[in-house]
C-alpha cells in the first residue's frame, strides 16, 4: 500500500513496534500515525520508527486531509499541536546506538541479583550511565553488592553515572486509575535520560537500565498493565538507545498464570533469556 493509518495502541502489538515491522517489509509505504496521544516523546518515537507523520486523533477533523495530501506529495506532517515540540531526526539521540530490549528470568533472588550486579558493575566500569529501578529490598541489597565489589558508590551518584530509584514510588509517579499514564512515563524516561547522559565534563554517555516496574504491576495481578510498561519501554529503549535489562523471577511469573499475555511480554523484548525457566503457566 502506498499509504497506511496506524494508531499506537493496537491490541497485542504497540503500533511503534508494528511500524518498525512494515517498514522492514514495505519500504515504500508511508506511516501516518493517528493517535490519542499527544506526548512529543510518543510522536518523536512514532516518527523514529519510519512514520511519515503524527495526526492527534482530536484534531484528526481539521487535519487528517491535510496529512493524506502531503505524504502522498512527499512530504512530513505533524500536528499543529507538536510544531515546534517534536523533531523527525531527533538528533541530540542519534549517536546513542540502538536500544536493546532484554528479558532475563531468574530462578531465585540470589540469581537476580547476581545478575542484576554484573549488569551494573559492567556498565559502570565501561563508563557508562547505569538507572535501576527496583523493590527497596534488592535496591538495599544491589548497592552493598556493589560496595563489596569495591565501587565508591557515593562518587558514582554524585556524577550522575548511578541512580537508583525504589519501582513502588515510580509507578505511582504514572500509574493512573490502575493504567499506565503513557505521557507521565514518556516524561520520567526522557528526564531520566537527560538527568544521565550527561557526564560532568560534557561527554556523552550511553545509558543502562535494569529494573522491575512490570514485574512488580505482573505480581500485583495487572497483566495489562505490566504489558503496556514493557510495550512503551521497548519504545523508550529503541527511542533513545537504552540498553535495559527486565529482570522475572520464575516464582513471581507462576503466581499469576497467563500463558498468552506472558507471551507477548516477550514479544516486546529484544532478547529473551529464560535461565531455566520450564514451568507452565496455564
Amino acid at each position: 500500500p502506498d499509504l497506511i493509518l496506524l494508531d499506537i495502541g493496537l491490541p497485542g502489538l504497540d503500533g511503534i513496534k508494528a511500524a518498525r515491522r512494515i517498514h522492514d517489509l514495505s519500504p515504500s509505504s508511508k506511516i501516518l500515525f493517528l493517535s490519542e496521544e499527544s506526548s512529543p516523546d510518543v510522536a518523536e518515537a512514532a516518527l523514529e520508527a519510519g512514520g511519515a507523520g503524527y495526526v492527534i486523533k482530536s484534531d484528526a477533523g481539521r487535519e487528517l486531509l491535510a496529512a493524506v495530501k502531503a505524504l502522498r506529495e512527499g512530504e512530513r506532517y505533524i500536528s499543529a499541536r507538536l510544531v515546534g515540540r517534536v523533531f523527525f531526526d531527533a538528533p541530540e539521540y542519534s549517536s546513542q546506538g540502538h536500544g536493546l530490549h532484554k528479558l532475563q528470568i531468574y530462578s531465585s533472588d540470589e540469581a537476580f541479583l547476581d545478575g542484576y550486579t554484573s549488569f551494573v558493575g559492567g556498565g559502570l566500569n565501561s563508563g557508562n550511565a547505569v538507572v535501576v529501578l527496583a523493590t527497596e529490598a534488592h535496591r538495599l541489597e544491589l548497592s552493598q553488592r556493589l560496595r563489596t565489589l569495591g565501587f565508591d558508590l557515593d562518587a558514582v551518584i554524585k556524577s550522575g553515572s548511578y541512580v537508583s530509584l525504589d519501582a513502588a514510588e515510580i509507578l505511582a509517579s504514572f500509574m493512573s486509575d490502575h493504567e499506565p499514564d503513557v505521557e507521565r512515563l514518556w516524561t520520567l524516561v526522557r528526564g531520566l535520560v537527560e538527568k544521565t547522559r550527561k557526564a560532568p565534563n560534557g561527554a556523552t554517555r550511553h545509558v543502562l537500565a535494569c529494573g522491575e516496574l512490570a514485574p512488580c504491576l505482573w505480581t500485583q495481578g495487572k497483566v495489562d498493565a505490566a504489558l503496556t510498561v514493557e510495550e512503551l519501554w521497548d519504545a523508550a529503549s529503541h527511542r533513545y538507545g537504552i540498553r535495559t535489562l527486565c529482570g522475572y523471577l520464575s516464582y513471581v511469573l507462576r503466581a499469576v498464570r497467563n500463558q498468552r499475555m506472558f507471551q507477548n511480554i516477550c514479544s516486546v523484548h529484544s532478547i529473551v533469556v529464560p535461565d531455566n525457566f520450564n514451568a507452565q503457566l496455564g
